[in-house]
């Protein structure tokens, strides 16, 4: 009897090809690039908390955007929706959120994750040079400041609660000429609304109120009348944060007027059951308040929203 068996296959090896490593580990935020560190998965939103965007030809990696970053002479690097990389000197907005909302691959390496929708991995660079804290921040577009929330922050971190501030009238709106200041707004106040400033190619904004010049021992005051002559004082910016806890390149920035940061008070108005308003340079034997009962104070700004 013939015996017929069936032909053994012999297969090819890379038939079965086994995954390599970097196939086989899941993508994540790389710590550290030469002397860039890693600051975190930032929330990005309009206005752009960096400001300068570069494309990656060869494809978008830390490696290659922080270089990129550096050959352009900037402190921070970011990546975003995977493709984008974006640099800056100072990043002023933007709020931390959890290092698992920057999910994107890097199309450069894909072991590496590149942020994700209005996510950006943040890189600081330490061997730059940060940002002066006396130099307006003068770079970025004209609006960038033109919606915020302002917060009397005490000097030294640490050394005391951080206070909103509010558009406070001084006399009713109905009055053909009225008056607001930079104050705070204690329970029962009916002004909790009136919080929204902006500062727009140098001028101060509170709603429809043209800012004043600031006088030495005096609150920080805004007058409306219509029709309006003209677009107000042009003497304010933001700069630097020197108190941030996230260092010299991130941080909310400081309302600067006349080039200073470091005149403002936050004063209990005795002729207004102690309200603590905004005085700038606070003096001695004034009607409204008592000096040694003022608190020196920057004027923090924070994102409208």
């Amino acid at each position: 009897m013939i015996r017929l068996f069936a032909p053994i296959l012999l297969l090819s090896s890379c038939a079965f090809a086994v995954p390599t490593l970097e196939a086989r580990q899941s993508p994540s935020i790389k710590q550290a690039v030469g002397t860039w560190q890693f600051k975190g998965c930032y929330k990005d939103f309009g206005p752009r908390i960096l400001t300068f965007r570069y494309d990656v030809p060869a494809g978008n990696n830390a490696e290659r955007c922080t270089a990129l970053c550096a050959s352009h002479g900037y402190g921070l690097a970011g990546l975003e929706y995977g493709t984008e990389c974006w640099c800056d000197n100072y990043l002023p907005y933007g709020d931390r959120m959890p290092n698992t909302d920057c999910s994107f691959a890097c199309p450069g390496d894909a072991s590496e994750l590149c942020g994700a929708g209005n996510r950006m991995v943040i890189y600081q660079n330490s061997a730059a040079t940060p940002p002066s804290t006396s130099a307006c921040i003068n770079w970025r577009d004209g609006f960038t400041f033109g919606n915020n929330v302002f917060y009397a922050v005490p000097k030294t971190l640490g050394a005391g609660p951080t206070t909103k501030l509010y558009a406070i009238p001084t006399n009713p709106f109905v009055d053909p000429i009225y008056y607001s200041i930079i104050s705070t707004c204690p329970a029962g106040c009916p002004y909790t609304d009136y919080y929204n400033f902006g500062i727009v190619d140098g001028v101060l904004t509170s709603y429809n109120n043209r800012v004043l010049p600031p006088n030495v021992g005096d609150s920080q005051a805004f007058i409306f009348t219509w029709p309006q002559p003209g677009p107000g004082y042009n003497q304010y910016c933001a700069k630097p944060n020197p108190i941030s806890p996230d260092g010299p390149f991130i941080g909310h920035p400081l309302l600067s007027v006349n080039g200073n940061t470091n005149l403002w008070g936050l004063c209990p108005n005795s002729t207004a059951n102690g309200r603590l308003d905004i005085v700038y340079s606070p003096v001695a034997n004034h009607n409204h308040y008592t000096k040694s009962q003022c608190q020196d104070v920057y004027i923090q700004i924070n994102p409208y929203a």
